[in-house]
C-alpha cells in the first residue's frame, strides 16, 4: 500500500487531460517572477517543481500572470498547510471576491469573502477531523451564485463537500492563497473554464457481489459487505497502459474498506475489468432505497488522470404505486430532437383507492404530440437474482385500421433495463402484442416489439436474470412517429422485487426475457 500511496502523490502533480482547462502550472520552471502577489503580504517562493509560501496574515494571495479573469471557472490545487491552504476566485483590482479553504489544525473549512484583502462574511462552514501535514486536491467551482468547494485527501481517500452562495458573483482573477502560515507548499494548479463535472461514462459496466458478506442475493443491503466490480472503456486516441483506480465515498453512510484496484493495459476503444474489485460496506444504519455518490479516480502512465462520480444505490428492489415516493423518477426526451409527454396523471388509476398514474400524453383532455421519444425512468435500484419486475398498463396508441397488416403499430411503448448508459430492451418471451411498421417515422426501428393498440389496464411480469443482477434503473420508453396520435400509455404500480404474485384479477402472461443489446451509448476514458 506504501507504494501505491507513493505512485499516487507523484501522479497528483500532472494536469487532468481536460480540453476545458485555461490555465495550469506545475510549477517546474522554478520561475514565478511574473505571478502577482494580491491581498496581504506575503512570502512566495518557487524551486523543484514547488512554490512555497508563509504570512502572518489572513489572507495572502498569488495569482498567475496574464490577467486571466472569469467569473465562472473550477480551480483545483494540490498542496500541504498547516494553518490554512486555500485559492481565491472572482478577485477584482480592489481585492474584493471569494476565499475557500481548508485549516487542519482549527479542524474547520470554509468558503467566505474576502474584501480589501481582508477575511469578511463567511458564507459557510464544514467543521470536521481534517489531518495535517498530507497532501490535499481542493477544487472550487464557480457558477453563478453557486460555489462547490470539494475537498480530498487522496493519502487517505477522505473527502468533504462544502457548498455556498455568492451574493455578488462577479468577474475576477484566481489564484493560490493561505493565511497565519508558516510553511505552505504547493505542487500545481489547474483551472478549467465553466462548471466541469467529473466525467461519468468511462465505467462502461458494473455489478456487486454479496454472496460472502451479506444474503447472497447480489442486491447491496444495509448491514452487508459487497465486492464492487467496474469495467472501463478507453476511447481515446492512445492506449492507457497500467491502469490503477482509488474509490472514495462522498458520504459518510457507504464505507470503502478496500479502495484499490487495477485494471491493467486498455486499448483504443477497448474494455478492461479491475483485477480485484472495491470492498464496500453499508452499516446498518444506512437508509436503503437511496443512491450514495462515490468517486473514481483513475490513473495510468504518463501521468493520466481522470475522475469519475455515480452513484450506488442501497435497497433491494423498488414499490410505486405513484401515489407518494415519485420524487426520484424523472422523465425527459431519450435523445435530443425528439419531444417528451411523460408526467404524473389523475386522469386514470389501477392503485386500489389511488388517484394518480404515470401517462405519458396529454396534460388534460388531448392526444400526445407527435415526434416523441421519451423516457420515464426510475431511481436507482438493486435488482436481486431471481427478481421479477410487474406492473400495470393501459393504453390507447395508434394502429393502422387494417387489421389486415398484421400487428403492425405507428406509435407504442416499452421497458428497457439499464446500467452505467448502455440500455436494454426487456421483452416477453412471444414477442410484444404489436411491431413497430416498416418506414416508420418514429423513434423505434422497424419490427421493434411495443405495447400499443387499444386495451384496459393489463398486468405484466418479467423475470430478470441472473446476469443482471445488481445496480440498475428501469425505464418506459414511448414514441411517436409524425402524423396521427391518440390518448397515449399511463403506468401504474411498478414493483421489482425477489417473487411477483397476481395482486387482483386482471390479464396475465407468464414471460421469460429475451434481452437485445443497445450499443448507441458512449463511454470513454
Amino acid at each position: 500500500m506504501m507504494y501505491i500511496l507513493m505512485l499516487l502523490s507523484v501522479l497528483l502533480q500532472f494536469t487532468p487531460d481536460n480540453s476545458n482547462i485555461i490555465f495550469y502550472d506545475d510549477f517546474s520552471s522554478g520561475n514565478i517572477n511574473d505571478w502577482d502577489q494580491r491581498c496581504l503580504p506575503g512570502s512566495w517562493s518557487s524551486s523543484f517543481g514547488f512554490v512555497y509560501g508563509n504570512t502572518s496574515n489572513v489572507c495572502s494571495a498569488l495569482i498567475p500572470p496574464g490577467n486571466i479573469q472569469r467569473e465562472d471557472c473550477s480551480i483545483t490545487i494540490s498542496g500541504v498547510a498547516v494553518h490554512v491552504l486555500g485559492m481565491v476566485s472572482r478577485l477584482d483590482s480592489d481585492d474584493i471576491g471569494i476565499y475557500a479553504y481548508v485549516s487542519p489544525d482549527h479542524d474547520v473549512a470554509r468558503i467566505r469573502r474576502v474584501s480589501n484583502g481582508v477575511t469578511s462574511t463567511i458564507y459557510n462552514s464544514l467543521y470536521a477531523p481534517f489531518p495535517g501535514g498530507v497532501w490535499y486536491k481542493l477544487t472550487l467551482t464557480c457558477e453563478g451564485n453557486s460555489l462547490q468547494l470539494h475537498i480530498e485527501v487522496p493519502s487517505t481517500g477522505d473527502s468533504w463537500e462544502l457548498s455556498a452562495t455568492d451574493p455578488f458573483p462577479q468577474i475576477g482573477q484566481f489564484g493560490l492563497a493561505m493565511g497565519n502560515e508558516s510553511n505552505a507548499y504547493w505542487d500545481w494548479i489547474s483551472v478549467s473554464s465553466g462548471a466541469v463535472p467529473a466525467d461519468s461514462t468511462m465505467i462502461s459496466w458494473m455489478y456487486t457481489d454479496d454472496t460472502e458478506l451479506g444474503n447472497g442475493n447480489m442486491a447491496f443491503e444495509s448491514g452487508e459487505q459487497t465486492d464492487l466490480f467496474l469495467q472501463l472503456s478507453n476511447q481515446e486516441s492512445t492506449p492507457l497502459t497500467n491502469v490503477f483506480a482509488i474509490l472514495q465515498s462522498l458520504s459518510p453512510e457507504i464505507v470503502v474498506s478496500d479502495n484499490y484496484d487495477d485494471f491493467g493495459n486498455i486499448p483504443v476503444g477497448g474494455l478492461s475489468w479491475g483485477t480485484g474489485g472495491y470492498d464496500l460496506i453499508a452499516p446498518a444504519s444506512t437508509q436503503e432505497d437511496q443512491a450514495y455518490p462515490m468517486k473514481l479516480t483513475i490513473f495510468a502512465d504518463g501521468g493520466y488522470m481522470n475522475t469519475v462520480e455515480f452513484s450506488i444505490p442501497v435497497g433491494c428492489g423498488i414499490d410505486c404505486d405513484v401515489e407518494s415516493g415519485t420524487d426520484q423518477w424523472s422523465w425527459n426526451e431519450a435523445e435530443t430532437g425528439w419531444l417528451d409527454n411523460w408526467h404524473i396523471s389523475s386522469t386514470r388509476n389501477h392503485t386500489t383507492s389511488g388517484t394518480q398514474s404515470f401517462k405519458c400524453g396529454d396534460t388534460g383532455s388531448g392526444d400526445y404530440d407527435n415526434h416523441l421519444f421519451s423516457a420515464l425512468t426510475s431511481p436507482l435500484l438493486n435488482v436481486p437474482t431471481g427478481g421479477d419486475i410487474s406492473f400495470w398498463t393501459w393504453i390507447d396508441a395508434q394502429i393502422p385500421l387494417n387489421s389486415r397488416t398484421g400487428n403492425f403499430a405507428f406509435d407504442g411503448g416499452l421497458l428497457q433495463y439499464g446500467r452505467c448508459g448502455t440500455w436494454i430492451n426487456l421483452e416477453p418471451s412471444g414477442g410484444y402484442p404489436y411491431q413497430i411498421i416498416p418506414s416508420s417515422t418514429g423513434p423505434f426501428e422497424e419490427d421493434t416489439g411495443i405495447f400499443s393498440g387499444q386495451s384496459g389496464w393489463l398486468f405484466w411480469t418479467l423475470t430478470i436474470p441472473d446476469s443482471l443482477a445488481g445496480p440498475g434503473q428501469l425505464r418506459f420508453v414511448f414514441g411517436s412517429d409524425d402524423a396521427g396520435t391518440r390518448e397515449g400509455l399511463y403506468v401504474d404500480d411498478i414493483h421489482v422485487q425477489g417473487s411477483v404474485g397476481i395482486e387482483e384479477p386482471g390479464y396475465e402472461e407468464d414471460f421469460t426475457t429475451f434481452f437485445q443489446h443497445t450499443l448507441t451509448h458512449s463511454v470513454k476514458i
